[in-house]
């Protein structure tokens, strides 16, 4: 009896080594794998935050546009996107290559791939530069190593990450947001694009730019003073139509001289004509008012982005204006 018992027990200790050899077996697999996905998933991350990156240097560089007409400076973007993102590592080396491709993306279909950058943009169309990087045979030394997955017959994994950036502009202003002057779109083509930035005069009389009291035709001194202080009383939109304001009175240069130094949103618009529609908004810093002499004094502020507008859409055709942020669309 004695002799069954021990035999027993050996059997069961045997059973139970068995047991415990298999457990660890799984548990070493589950750890192996645990930490094989965590770095993938690590060097993955870093691959998408790479591809963001270019992206968005590549959308940045997009503008100002270039050319006659203007069309988005794709060369720029291209060199920037690719530039940022070999600045990038990914699994502690520096990425070696990347895709950049650019084109228009659709702020309705929201797919890809982009379209030609040859197309005829509509207003749903905004330009766009995307980035993908992959590590696999051939690019960025190479697909992933595992580090213990070969246990298992997996050697290596291939990764890819990939982003898409748009700019875009202002085709819409909510209320409240813009300061009572129109530029000359002649003036936005002469000088959008110099550096440093030209200096020059906006008034009742010149030809730069003038007042304009928007959509409603009041050049009176206290209505003027109002969208001095409070901005546009009504959503502004491109193609709306504008009134031109001439001999506002000296009083109201006096009210704008609170504004000196600061950055104001203003349309662009052929001034010429009144009423005239809005072709578009630009940023314009502000750098001295006389009263007496009836100007205010400014530049373009091609380091501002607007980042409040109600609608987005291309710039329109012919112009030049102040873009949106970049921003990432996926």
């Amino acid at each position: 009896m004695h002799k069954r018992v021990k035999g027993f027990m050996a059997d069961q200790a045997g059973a139970m080594a068995l047991v415990v050899a298999l457990a660890l077996v799984i548990l070493l697999a589950v750890a192996a794998l645990v930490i094989d996905y965590g770095h993938m998933a690590w060097v993955q991350d870093e691959l998408k935050a790479a591809a963001e990156a270019g992206a968005m240097a590549g959308a940045r560089a997009l503008v100002p546009y270039t050319g006659i007409p203007p069309n988005p400076n794709w060369i720029a973007a291209q060199t920037a996107a690719s530039d940022t993102a070999l600045l990038n590592r990914a699994d502690a080396q520096f990425i070696t290559d990347c895709d950049v491709t650019y084109g228009y993306w659709s702020l309705t279909a929201k797919t890809l791939p982009l379209q030609s950058p040859t197309i005829t943009p509509t207003a749903a169309d905004v330009p766009a530069v995307r980035v993908v990087i992959a590590k696999s045979a051939g690019h960025n030394r190479g697909p992933l190593h595992m580090l213990f997955a070969p246990i298992f017959g997996v050697n290596t994994t291939d990764l890819n990450a990939q982003a898409v950036a748009m700019i875009s502009f202002p085709a819409g202003m909510p209320n409240g947001s813009m300061f009572p002057l129109a530029a000359a779109k002649n003036i936005v083509d002469l000088y959008w694009k110099q550096e440093p930035p030209v200096s020059f005069k906006i008034g009742s009389e010149s030809a730069n730019g003038k007042w304009t009291s928007f959509k409603v035709n009041d050049g009176g001194a206290s209505y003027i003073a109002d969208l001095i202080a409070n901005g546009n009383p009504d959503t502004l939109q491109v193609n709306e139509n504008i009134y031109i304001q001439t001999g506002v009175v000296a009083s109201n240069y006096g009210n704008a001289a609170s504004c000196i130094g600061k950055t104001v949103v203003i349309a662009l618009a052929d001034i010429s004509q009144n009423p005239t529609p809005v072709l578009g908004f630009v940023a314009f810093k502000i750098e001295a008012v006389s009263q007496g002499s009836k100007y205010i004094q400014g530049h373009f502020d091609k380091d501002f982005n607007i980042n409040n507008a109600v609608l987005v859409g291309p710039p329109t055709p012919d112009t030049l204006s102040t873009p949106n942020p970049p921003k990432l669309v996926n």
